[in-house]
This record gives C-alpha cells, sequence and structure tokens, in this order.
C-alpha cells in the first residue's frame, strides 16, 4: 500500500511490511519505475503473442523468430517500440523504387561510317564538327536521330555517365529517311537547319522572297516558276532535302527553310505553324492550317444540318395543315350527306 502525506511532504510506503519513509522525488520516481516495467512487461507479451501467431499463421521458422524477439528487445531498451501492430509486416523489405531508365547518350567518332553517306550527299565541308555528334541507342537499326551537344556538354555527359541522369539536351541535326525519299539515309531537320546551313556546301541556295514565298505556298510549284538562274541549279538535282536562305531585309531577319525538291517541283518541308510564321514575316496572309480546316467544316455541316432540319419542320406543318383541311373536308361532306338523307 501507497500514500502520500500532503502535511510533512513525504510518501509512506508501507511494502511487505516495511514502513520506512521516504521524500516525495524518490516515491514519484519509485512508481514511474514500476509502472514503465508493468507497460514494458506487457508489451513484451503483446508482441510475443503476435510472433506466435505469425508463427503459426505464415509459417515463420524458429530461427527468425528469435531474431525478431531479439530486436524488439534492444528497440525496448534503447526507449523505442514498434508502431506496427504486426512485428512481421513491420520487418518486411520492399523494392526501391529507382525511375525510368533513360537511353544512353552515345557521341560517335568523327569517322563513324555514319557520316559518310551525309558529307557526300550534303557537301558538308570538313569543319563540321562530327566529333559532337550523339545518338541515344547502340544499334544502328533504331539511331533515328542525329543529334549535336557543345564541347563541354559532351565532356560532362561523358564524364559523369553514372553519376547524374540527363532528360534531354542537344539540337536535332538529322532523322532516318526512307529510301522512297531520299538515296541518302539521313534527311536534314528544320529544327537544326540554322546550325547545320553553315556546313552545307553546294546543296544551300541563296533565293529572293518572291521564291521564298513560292515555295511556302500551301503546295508545291514546278521548278520552271521559280527564277532563271535559281530553277538551272535545281535542275538536275535528285530527289532530296535542300534549304533556301533569305537575307535579312530592314527589320526582317534572315531564315533558312528545309524545302523538298523532287524531278518537276519544290516545296517547303516544315509544319504549318511554321509556315505560317515565315509567311508573315514576309508580309504574307497566314494559310489555313489542317486542323482550322476541319474546324471550318465542322461548322459547315452544323449549318446545313440546322438548315434541312428546319426545312423538314416547315414541310411537316405544312403537310400537317393539309391534313387537317382534307380532315375538316371529308367531315363537312358526311354532315351534308346525312343532312339529304334526312330531308328525303
Amino acid at each position: 500500500s501507497r500514500g502520500i502525506n500532503a502535511e510533512y511532504g513525504v510518501i509512506e510506503r508501507k511494502e511487505r511490511g516495511s514502513g520506512e519513509g521516504v521524500t516525495e522525488e524518490e516515491g514519484i520516481e519509485d512508481v514511474k519505475e514500476e509502472v514503465k516495467e508493468e507497460m514494458q512487461d506487457e508489451i513484451k507479451k503483446e508482441m510475443q503473442e503476435e510472433v506466435k501467431e505469425g508463427e503459426n499463421n505464415v509459417g515463420v521458422k524458429e530461427e527468425e523468430v528469435e531474431k525478431v524477439n531479439k530486436e524488439a528487445e534492444e528497440e525496448r531498451e534503447e526507449g523505442t517500440v514498434h508502431t506496427n501492430t504486426n512485428i512481421l509486416v513491420d520487418k518486411m523489405k520492399f523494392k526501391k523504387y529507382n525511375g525510368y531508365k533513360e537511353d544512353p547518350y552515345l557521341f560517335l567518332e568523327s569517322d563513324a561510317q555514319a557520316f559518310t553517306p551525309i558529307k557526300e550527299w550534303y557537301n558538308i565541308t570538313d569543319d563540321f564538327p562530327f566529333g559532337n555528334i550523339f545518338v541515344r541507342s547502340s544499334e544502328n537499326t533504331k539511331q533515328r536521330n542525329l543529334s549535336v551537344a557543345c564541347r563541354r556538354i559532351r565532356d560532362i555527359i561523358q564524364q559523369n555517365e553514372n553519376r547524374i541522369k540527363v532528360i534531354n539536351c542537344g539540337l536535332k541535326l538529322f532523322s532516318y529517311s526512307k529510301p522512297a525519299f531520299s538515296k541518302c539515309p539521313y534527311r536534314l531537320l528544320q529544327s537544326g537547319i540554322h546550325y547545320s546551313s553553315r556546313y552545307l556546301g553546294s546543296k544551300l541556295f541563296s533565293v529572293s522572297r518572291d521564291d521564298m514565298a513560292k515555295v511556302l505556298s500551301a503546295g508545291g510549284v514546278p521548278k520552271a516558276t521559280l527564277e532563271a538562274d535559281l530553277a538551272e541549279k535545281l535542275k538536275d538535282l535528285p530527289t532530296m532535302i535542300v534549304v533556301f536562305h533569305l537575307a535579312a531585309e530592314g527589320l526582317r531577319p534572315e531564315f533558312w527553310v528545309c524545302v523538298y525538291a523532287t524531278e518537276n517541283n519544290v516545296k517547303s518541308y516544315v509544319t504549318e505553324d511554321e509556315k505560317n510564321h515565315f509567311r508573315l514575316m514576309l508580309g504574307l496572309e497566314p494559310l489555313l492550317t489542317e486542323r482550322e480546316k476541319k474546324k471550318l467544316d465542322a461548322m459547315e455541316k452544323y449549318r446545313e444540318k440546322k438548315r434541312i432540319e428546319a426545312e423538314m419542320g416547315k414541310d411537316g406543318e405544312e403537310m400537317k395543315e393539309s391534313e387537317e383541311a382534307k380532315e375538316d373536308g371529308a367531315a363537312e361532306t358526311t354532315e351534308e350527306g346525312d343532312h339529304t338523307e334526312r330531308t328525303d
């Protein structure tokens, strides 16, 4: 039995026949120790029961149970207790998610075999930085794009290949093309034409504003419609991508356009938005894009549908009125016949 003597400020303990008096602080500490020991015993019993249940349900080996009990005992001694009610689940190891695996950046050698047809086809100058060209796959069949990065970016990627993860970098210059499109396996891309054009030889043409406006029209134009000197240069070229360059004039900056030259025609090989952008730079009206055409067609079909529904509704009302008139006329005829019979 325990009790607190408030008058003298001491705790009177009578335990197993002992009546020694202690101070209030010592008594509180003794009570805390006893409560702590009781809680630890209860926790130990509960955890042992859970381990036994887990052993019965899951079939845990005795060695694993002893290991779990030992770890739990060490955690209790350190003052930490499991927050999970199931110790076995708390001890499970889950697979760590490392994120999406990016394709590697593989820089090609300056004398790589892939550059040989590109050099010959586009007459690329010798000062082109082929050592900064990279691909994203080691397999030749999957090297669809050839991109370029500056020397410093190349050094950072190569020296930190296993340290950092690069999501995207570089500028796309060439893309794989089918043999039916061109004899060269790679074609020039508009996204990097402002960079690659400085290294092009005979496949770069300086054109006038009128010729640039013609190739930026809705469809292709015949080569004969271009200026005489330009038409003569394009006359004997095979089917391929060439580059038209328009020099700066006034507030308008210079720009380059990829042009697809066939046997008889030429047309710009850019997106619809890029084509309209260049047309606005030349002071021309933008062309309708495919999505705008679809939107206009849908609006026209909707108006036509409403017009037909209105006409059908009007015709239906007229037919209904004519039917009602016929019914009224038939009813009047019947009334007249009845009246004649009564008169007879």
